[in-house]
């Protein structure tokens, strides 16, 4: 696969992001330490943030919030399991792990407005990152949506 320049320059960067969120596993709506790295890094590259949706949820938003929002979203939460995979960035919290990419996920969409943030969205519209807590079972989305993280602006 062929990659921008721009997005090669980032490899290390998501793979650090990745294993530092895979060994600092947090459950669903205790998604404190990921949600904090996730706001300070948007608040970083310029998005207004908002926090605290259905608890630990964040959204950050990049352009023109007037016009047409598009919606990217990731998954925050880890897991009720013990890892048993022996690599250096192996979850530091016994019982609690990353199964199922959210790791990943939240690494990847910080990634990705980092790249957009570079080129503002065009005139008339905005785009808005969803991090998103509970999604294992525990119903974050529906909290989310319920929140309004649909609306202002309207997805």
């Amino acid at each position: 696969m062929n990659l921008s320049p721009e997005t090669e320059s980032l490899r290390d960067e998501i793979v650090a992001l990745r294993r530092d969120f895979h060994q600092h596993p947090e459950l669903g709506f205790q998604e404190t330490r990921t949600a904090g790295i996730v706001a300070e890094r948007l608040r970083s590259l310029g998005l207004s943030v908002t926090t605290g949706v259905a608890k630990t949820g964040v959204i950050g938003l990049l352009g023109d919030t007037s016009g047409k929002a598009i919606l990217l979203r990731a998954d925050m939460d880890a897991l009720p399991l013990t890892e048993e995979n022996e690599v250096e960035y192996a979850s530091k919290h016994p019982g609690v792990m990353h199964a199922c990419g959210h790791d990943g996920h939240t690494a990847i969409l910080l990634t990705v407005a980092k790249l957009l943030s570079q080129a503002p969205p065009p005139e008339g519209v905005c785009y808005k990152f969803v991090f998103q807590p509970a999604e294992e079972g525990g119903g974050g989305a529906s909290v989310m949506i319920h929140e309004g993280a649909l609306r202002d602006p309207a997805v």
